[in-house]
């Protein structure tokens, strides 16, 4: 009797491990799906704020794609410094 008890804790106790190593990897998938997707929101965002000025300004000033192609390439810039730091910060993350 004491022998399937000694069994049925070491299946449960092997059990629990499996699902706590399963856990973990969902973890880190979800962690890493979060941050990809914050870093393509941000460049997005970044491009489309650059046109909006860009396009305000021309309207206010009347000049047709001079404002607009200068705030549109500032958006870019914005927008791949913003990846490009959000990447190195996770890279910190990651090593930690």
């Amino acid at each position: 009797m004491q022998d399937k008890n000694k069994e049925l804790k070491e299946k449960i106790n092997e059990f629990k491990q499996n699902q706590n190593i399963k856990s973990k990897k969902n973890i880190n998938t979800s962690g890493m799906l979060g941050s990809g997707l914050k870093i393509s929101i941000d460049l997005v965002a970044s491009i489309f704020v650059g046109i909006m000025i860009g396009l305000g300004i021309d309207k206010l000033f009347s000049t047709k794609p001079t404002f607009f192609l200068i705030f549109l390439f500032l958006g870019i810039a914005a927008g791949f410094l913003k990846m490009y730091r959000s990447i190195i910060n996770l890279e910190k993350v990651k090593k930690k």
